[in-house]
């Protein structure tokens, strides 16, 4: 039996997910968790077979709790599912420890695969996503976007900035000091060309990052 917990802040994506899950022989979901904290504990709690989770909800950052469970349950395989298509978010996915990512304009049946192929031990990608990580590997370019560049920190800062979090707030999810953010979030505008929190929203928005 394939145990799944999911981790979404839109309770009717929750709802849709534990249909479908429940609907596939062999699968059951034991949990659900609508933010970043909750997935944490709920996860450690059931420890399931996989974690079914999307990266931008509040609380403990989506590749914080990536890196957080494959360190203290390695055994809990990590699914991501997003509404980003952008390759970047893969491939930071893939280096926090996910096994697998999937986009939610995927068909159901892939989502499923996905879930039991990550359940042994595989690693799962979408073949058009294969196929752009392998174009950027042989030609050694991507899109070039200025977002690219930033760090992993830097990156996460930017997410929860755009959600609308606090340099406080972020401080503590991500367990930094607010100096040490408030560092990621001038070096972020730096990157990005703008000059505030405005501008950063505009440029979430306009690169489909939001």
């Amino acid at each position: 039996m394939i145990s799944v917990v999911i981790a979404d802040d839109h309770g009717i994506v929750r709802e849709g997910l534990q249909a479908l899950i429940a609907s596939a022989p062999g699968m059951k979901v034991v949990a659900e968790a609508k933010d970043g904290n909750e997935a944490l504990d709920l996860t450690l709690l059931h420890k399931p077979v996989v974690l079914l989770m999307d990266m931008s909800m509040q609380g403990c950052s989506g590749l914080q709790l990536i890196e957080t469970i494959r360190r203290r349950i390695p055994e809990t395989s990590v699914l991501v599912l997003t509404m980003h298509q952008e390759e970047q978010y893969a491939i930071r996915s893939f280096q926090a420890g996910a096994q697998g990512f999937v986009t939610k304009s995927r068909p159901p049946a892939e989502l499923l695969d996905a879930l039991r192929q990550v359940a042994r031990g595989q690693l799962y990608i979408s073949s058009e996503l294969a196929h752009k990580l392998a174009h950027q590997a042989i030609t050694g370019r991507s899109d070039g976007q200025p977002h690219m560049r930033l760090t992993r920190r830097e990156h996460e800062v930017f997410m929860a900035l755009v959600q609308g979090l606090s340099v406080g707030t972020i401080a503590d999810n991500l367990h930094l000091s607010s100096k040490t953010v408030s560092t990621h979030k001038a070096r972020t505008f730096r990157k990005l060309g703008v000059d505030s929190l405005s501008g950063l929203v505009r440029y979430a928005l306009a690169h489909d990052l939001l």
